[in-house]
């Protein structure tokens, strides 16, 4: 099997403040796949993450099926970016767009530098960059 391409879907209480947030990360809008209820923002060619109004996302879900309980997780999205420099940027963007870094941009013990944003729903971003190990 062969996966093409991957969506996170994420439910959310604002979908313009939602869009606003992840636009100020770099992140596209794709209009083909959004609506007022709706946000496909996209990542690279291969991701793409779905932004949902929570009665939309609520439509997916199948019989006893629920969102995760209020305070608990639904996922971790972790992106390896570019650089330090990158990394650097992408906090400063999410915090300047109303999220907040939940853990500091910093090195850590796997040669790692990175940090965590929280969106202004809730979900946590995790986003680091790592040097390839030398052989």
């Amino acid at each position: 099997m062969a996966v093409q391409m991957v969506f996170p879907n994420h439910a959310v209480a604002d979908v313009a403040r939602s869009t606003a947030f992840y636009e100020a990360l770099g992140f596209e809008k794709n209009p083909v796949f959004s609506d007022e209820t709706t946000s496909c923002m996209v990542l690279t060619e291969q991701v793409a993450i779905m932004l949902l109004e929570h009665a939309k996302f609520d439509e997916f879900l199948v019989g006893d099926q629920r969102r995760a309980p209020e305070g608990t997780l639904e996922n971790l999205l972790a992106l390896l970016l570019g650089s330090r420099e990158e990394v650097d940027a992408f906090a400063a963007a999410g915090a300047g767009a109303g999220g907040m870094l939940s853990k500091p941009v910093e090195d850590n013990e796997w040669g790692m530098y990175g940090g965590q944003l929280t969106d202004p729903d809730g979900h946590i971003i995790d986003f680091f960059h790592m040097e390839a190990p030398q052989a």
